[in-house]
């Protein structure tokens, strides 16, 4: 823990590590341990380069210590040195794009193929975007969308350098989606606004600067008006990712149960992915129970390569109007 708190800071901290504990199932003390110190970053191979791929990971190799990701193609977490990629040629060219492991499986999990038409609502600064091209080969009917207008300008960059093709890019906040988007769509990734917990570094003692109970009941009435948005943009048998890079369930399992309690039409599946660090979304939190549905949501454990995430398939059944 930080030296010198302030009383109301310690106070703040305490509460932020025993909300954290309940909803991971461990104690406060690993929660601590678990969100202390930098994160570490992951890297992934541009199959849409002009470049062959297996030149590309020969190089990438040669740069710095790697270690294959079992479960996601193209992708390695970096041991060595970052900088050696971020500093390199094929970085800047777009041959490689470094991220986190845990934005690794929303475009997974979409289980996208080519063909569909797909809306990325919250795309800046467009790493998940990327991997959905890359996935598809590029050729999907992909959209990109960000409500935040100064973020279209690194989106734009990174369509350009991951040599992406897109079919628009819009500037629509995700809550207005279903009454300013006529289309329907076969995939869609909701990577909504939110609190930000699963990227503190309690090691520093302004971490919590700006965390607050009142941010997380506002951010969760945001998410479940752009969850219920989303929704109504999915064409029937579509499947729709929601993920968040918080810890919090009123962020995550809540606006979830408020989507499938009131929509019979949509239904929680298992995430198509076996990623080691998962554990199951929760069925309960401070007195409210859930849907059921919900253990197959995914929630990933903090740790040196993964920031805690949260990530939901939600399928629209065959038979919605």
């Amino acid at each position: 823990m930080p030296r010198n708190l302030h009383p109301a800071e310690a106070r703040k901290r305490k509460l932020f590590l025993d909300r954290t504990a309940a909803a991971l199932g461990v104690r406060a003390d690993q929660a601590e341990r678990m969100l202390s110190g930098e994160l570490r970053s992951s890297v992934r191979i541009n199959r849409l380069h002009a470049r062959p791929a297996d030149e590309i990971a020969e190089e990438l190799s040669a740069l710095t210590e790697l270690q294959p990701i079992a479960w996601c193609p193209d992708a390695y977490h970096i041991f060595g040195d970052k900088r050696a990629i971020t500093a390199s040629t094929m970085f800047a060219d777009g041959q490689v794009y470094v991220q986190n492991a845990s934005s690794l499986i929303p475009g997974l999990a979409l289980a996208a193929e080519p063909g569909h038409a797909i809306l990325d609502v919250c795309s800046s600064p467009g790493g998940k975007a990327a991997h959905i091209a890359a996935l598809t080969r590029n050729q999907a009917q992909l959209w990109v969308n960000d409500g935040i207008k100064p973020r279209l300008n690194k989106l734009r960059e990174v369509v350009d350098l991951m040599a992406m093709r897109i079919e628009d890019m819009t500037n629509i906040p995700g809550q207005y989606l279903d009454k300013m988007v006529e289309r329907k769509f076969d995939r869609i990734l909701l990577d909504a606004q939110c609190s930000g917990e699963g990227m503190v570094n309690l090691e520093r003692s302004d971490s919590l600067r700006y965390w607050t109970l009142e941010r997380i009941e506002k951010m969760s009435r945001l998410q479940q008006r752009m969850l219920v948005a989303a929704f109504k943009c999915l064409a029937p048998g579509g499947v729709l990712v929601y993920c968040t890079c918080t810890i919090a369930p009123e962020e995550n399992e809540a606006p979830v149960d408020h989507l499938v309690r009131h929509y019979e039409t949509a239904v929680v599946e298992p995430i198509p992915v076996d990623i080691p660090e998962g554990m199951a979304g929760l069925e309960s939190w401070d007195k409210r129970s859930f849907d059921p549905e919900l253990r197959h949501a995914m929630r990933i454990m903090p740790s040196p390569f993964f920031e805690a995430f949260f990530i939901c398939r939600i399928r629209k059944r065959a038979e919605a109007a």
